[in-house]
């Protein structure tokens, strides 16, 4: 296919390719093509809250297209193998979520039968940790007309 990319003012022939490199995408000749013709990205893009940067780049961007506009950092020879796409995974290849069946359903106790206590137990550390707690002795006071209220911001007396 021979015409013309105005995007890089190259003339595409038969024998041009696209050049696969992060960030660089132009046509070039395979036998023409030197070592440090292509100015591409060799780290991997990064999208953290809303920035958009290269690994490899320090220049950070919120506008996605200007994202794709940041000229390389590296420079090398261009690459005509396309990478391999992930594997994409067909929701019917999948299996089914196993369905969770509800606990079956028990009968109330009758209202006349008699109240059994619950068994209640107290973890070690719990048990550690209530030992250690400190109860203040902490005794009442008693609350005069004249006393001021405690509580933040009002500062009334009664």
């Amino acid at each position: 296919s021979s015409g013309i990319n105005a995007e890089y003012g190259l003339v595409a022939t038969d024998k041009m390719v696209l050049c696969y490199n992060k960030g660089c995408g132009k046509e070039f000749d395979l036998q023409e093509s030197t070592d440090d013709e292509c100015v591409y990205h060799c780290g991997a893009p990064v999208f953290h809250d809303a920035y958009k940067s290269w690994s490899c780049c320090e220049k950070k961007t919120t506008d996605f297209t200007e994202f794709l506009n940041i000229k390389g950092c590296c420079k090398g020879k261009h690459n005509n193998v396309k990478p391999e796409e992930p594997a994409k995974t067909d929701k019917e290849t999948s299996p089914a979520p196993e369905t969770v069946k509800p606990p079956e359903r028990m009968e109330r106790p009758p209202v006349d039968e008699p109240m059994v206590p619950l068994p209640s137990t107290i973890s070690a550390s719990l048990r550690k940790m209530l030992n250690n707690l400190a109860v203040s002795e902490k005794t009442e006071e008693a609350v005069t007309k004249s006393a001021i209220c405690q509580r933040k911001g009002c500062g009334k007396a009664k």
